[in-house]
């Protein structure tokens, strides 16, 4: 270490001295609470002016060095109680990394859960917490603290908001509870306060109306933000509020928002009048999201290119091979990306070569498995999806292993393959390029309206009526002439 370096060092330790002499604390008595009162402390220390600019100068991590220091030296000639636990805090994080490094998980997620959990372990030493003690409370804590802790640290709300560090610790604690250091595993779940009212509008929209979860979800977020406008008190909504909470939203919205808005509040008042709560009269006050039936056309590829696409996936790693697998699904079948993501293993009739999809509204449809399909998913189950007791069909492919928690993993699967097949200009990137794809392709090749709508599955012919304006050449033949070409 320089001799400035020392310099430096003293002064810091110097002026945390005369502090804590100002303040009369004692030296058993420092802790984490305290350092970061003194990092904060408005600067009236006798002759520290000098360390008093730095402070100001905004070099905070440079002005407590000092302080950190004579804090671990204090631990170490036992002048302050501590649990005492930090060695063989970390002893036990690198057996865990090693038990993670066996089952296969990749050197980035070991390096990140190292920094996480060993932040964790110095803030719990810190803080004169002992291990046992580490619960969801405690572990809130830890996200919210203004960090102090010595080494190359920063406070947890920086990163993701303190997200970043909730998986590995909740990870790390069943191995520590497994090891009996702790009594139960940390978790999270359940400890966010839960407002009854959406609770009951979503139980309500899946018993009544056989809503997926992710719909679920987005009608509870968007009505959470409209009811902060409307009030808490549903019998004294009117037709007035109701639509000037939506028009003023329309307001900024795009089209596919404002429609999805309306929806989300005629969903919310028809579960208010099933409780009685509102009038059933006040549905009709919603007003209609601006927008014109068939107006767009379902935007595809050509098969040959859908094609091209599939090639692209590397079937020599397990990553190609589920994703070769993903994107035989896709095209051949039409699926959505949630219908993918919820696939299970009992979901696939080998026998019958069927595959059962569950899609919106809970509504059960068998599809046929075409063979390049059934061949594909059956080489990734065999040779490329790990052994774990789950029955979902498609998981992660690096440790932890564990199904897809949303569709946006479809997503990133087919904008990678279009990357690699050079077709990075085409919109939407997501399984609905395939499902359109597939039906435009069939409609050109001759496939009828009828037998389009029960591949995608739909309810209504009208819904399927928007593919019938892909089909150039058929428009071409019974559009007429314009009237200037009939002068």
């Amino acid at each position: 270490m320089t001799g400035g370096r020392i310099r430096c060092l003293r002064a810091s330790a110097r002026h945390f001295l005369v502090w804590l002499d100002q303040e009369g604390i004692e030296i058993g008595a420092l802790d984490d609470a305290v350092l970061r009162r003194f990092r904060r402390h408005d600067c009236r220390c006798r002759g520290m002016e000098r360390e008093r600019r730095k402070m100001l100068a905004g070099r905070s991590r440079q002005f407590i060095s000092g302080a950190l220091r004579l804090v671990r030296y204090f631990e170490y000639t036992r002048r302050i109680q501590h649990p005492g636990e930090l060695d063989e805090g970390l002893r036990l994080l690198e057996e865990f990394l090693a038990a993670c490094a066996a089952d296969g998980y990749a050197p980035d997620s070991i390096m990140g859960y190292r920094s996480a959990c060993r932040h964790v372990l110095v803030w719990l030493h810190q803080s004169r917490i002992a291990m046992r003690r580490m619960d969801a409370e405690v572990l809130a804590r830890f996200v919210a603290h203004d960090c102090v802790c010595p080494g190359p640290f920063e406070s947890p709300r920086k990163r993701l908001g303190g997200g970043r560090y909730i998986y590995p610790v909740e990870l790390f604690s069943r191995f520590l509870a497994d090891r009996g250091v702790l009594p139960g595993a940390v978790s999270t779940v359940g400890n966010e306060p839960v407002d009854g009212e959406l609770e009951a509008f979503g139980e309500w929209l899946r018993r009544h109306r056989g809503t997926r979860e992710v719909t679920i979800d987005r009608h509870r977020k968007l009505v959470s933000g409209m009811r902060t406008q409307l009030g808490a008190d549903p019998t004294r909504y009117d037709a007035a509020s109701v639509r000037d909470v939506l028009l003023r939203r329309f307001a900024t919205a795009s089209r596919s928002h404002a429609r999805t808005l309306a929806t989300s509040m005629r969903m919310y008042l028809r579960f208010l009048a099933s409780r009685g709560e509102c009038s059933p009269a006040l549905v009709g006050a919603v007003p209609t999201a601006p927008g014109w039936r068939l107006c767009e056309l379902p935007r595809y590829v050509p098969a040959d290119d859908i094609e091209r696409v599939i090639e692209s996936c590397n079937v020599t790693t397990p990553v190609g091979l589920r994703d070769r697998a993903i994107l035989l699904l896709l095209a051949r079948l039409a699926l959505r990306a949630g219908d993918v993501v919820h696939l299970r293993l009992d979901d696939l009739d080998w026998v019958s070569a069927r595959v059962r999809v569950c899609g919106k509204s809970r509504r059960e449809v068998a599809l046929p498995l075409p063979q390049d399909v059934g061949d594909a998913v059956l080489d990734y189950i065999e040779h490329a999806r790990p052994r774990i007791d789950h029955d979902r069909v498609f998981l992660t492919v690096r440790a932890p292993y564990r199904p897809f928690t949303s569709s946006n993993a479809i997503t990133d699967i087919v904008i990678q393959a279009l990357k690699r097949a050079g077709m990075n200009d085409v919109k939407p990137k997501g399984a609905y390029l395939f499902r359109h794809s597939a039906a435009t392709n069939l409609l050109r090749a001759g496939a009828s309206l009828d037998v389009i709508g029960a591949l995608l599955r739909h309810r209504s012919p009208d819904t399927t009526v928007i593919y019938a304006k892909t089909d150039r050449t058929m428009l071409l033949e019974v559009a007429q002439p314009w009237i200037g070409d009939m002068q």
